[in-house]
């Protein structure tokens, strides 16, 4: 009797350690289970995390190129008013190696004259006014000063694209030899239409037919009949003058 009591004891205590086995091998699988989905939890949480970061870096390098776009840009705009400064005290330097009588003045020497004061019958640069006017256009306050008598200039011709006429005359050294305001002085550009291109291609020929359509000739010549036009705060009304004859084409 104790033997089949023993036995069946023994059944037991195995049968439970079985279940309990069981019970523990289930419990692992059920950790385990818990510990992937938690991990796939925090890989996503990582990818969602890497993808605003990189979001971040992208914004930062766009911000970073547009301030050093912005930088460039008023570094380039810094060196080109340096340079147009230092043309101007070149100009300015220059007005001393001119000699000046004591019944002139400095603007007199230059040849450089006021729209609003100008007078008729005033001599500048050798040419004498013959007509001013003052007009409103288009809300604005135009000049339209008239000289006569011929004056000779080193310059530019450029083909014109920005009125009726063909070609342009463009002067940027020896200002003096035509009258000019304070701001072309200070721009050191004088520009005017050419009004008689025809006699100007007689003269210059096949020079101006192989003239580029950016491109510019030098020339030496001598021109009349000079007509300052000026809109106070536009740009859209040209002198112009006269061409008479060629002395040197480059």
């Amino acid at each position: 009797m104790e033997r089949v009591f023993m036995k069946y004891f023994c059944t037991n205590i195995i049968f439970f350690i079985l279940i309990m086995s069981g019970c523990s091998n289930n419990g692992a699988e059920n950790d385990l289970k818990q510990e992937i989905e938690q991990l796939k939890q925090e890989n996503a949480n990582l990818s969602v995390g890497k993808e605003k970061l990189e979001l971040d870096l992208k914004i930062v390098n766009a911000e970073s190129s547009r301030k050093n776009d912005r930088l460039t840009s008023e570094v380039s705009s810094l060196q080109m008013d340096y340079e147009k400064q230092q043309e101007l005290i070149n100009r300015y330097q220059k007005v001393f190696e001119f000699p000046i009588s004591s019944n002139r003045t400095i603007a007199d020497t230059l040849s450089i004259f006021s729209p609003d004061q100008v007078k008729k019958d005033s001599q500048i640069a050798g040419l004498i006014v013959s007509e001013v006017k003052k007009e409103a256009v288009n809300d604005a306050t135009g000049y339209f000063i008239k000289f006569t008598g011929e004056f000779e200039v080193r310059g530019s011709i450029i083909h014109d694209i920005s009125s009726e006429g063909e070609y342009s005359f463009i002067v940027k050294e020896n200002l003096e030899t035509i009258p000019h305001t304070l701001w072309q002085f200070e721009n050191g550009t004088i520009y005017f239409d050419i009004t008689n291109d025809e006699d100007l291609r007689k003269s210059l020929g096949n020079k101006l037919d192989e003239l580029p359509e950016e491109g510019q000739l030098d020339i030496m010549g001598v021109f009349k009949n000079y007509s300052y036009n000026e809109v106070l705060e536009t740009d859209f009304l040209p002198s112009y003058a006269e061409f008479v004859r060629l002395i040197s084409a480059n």
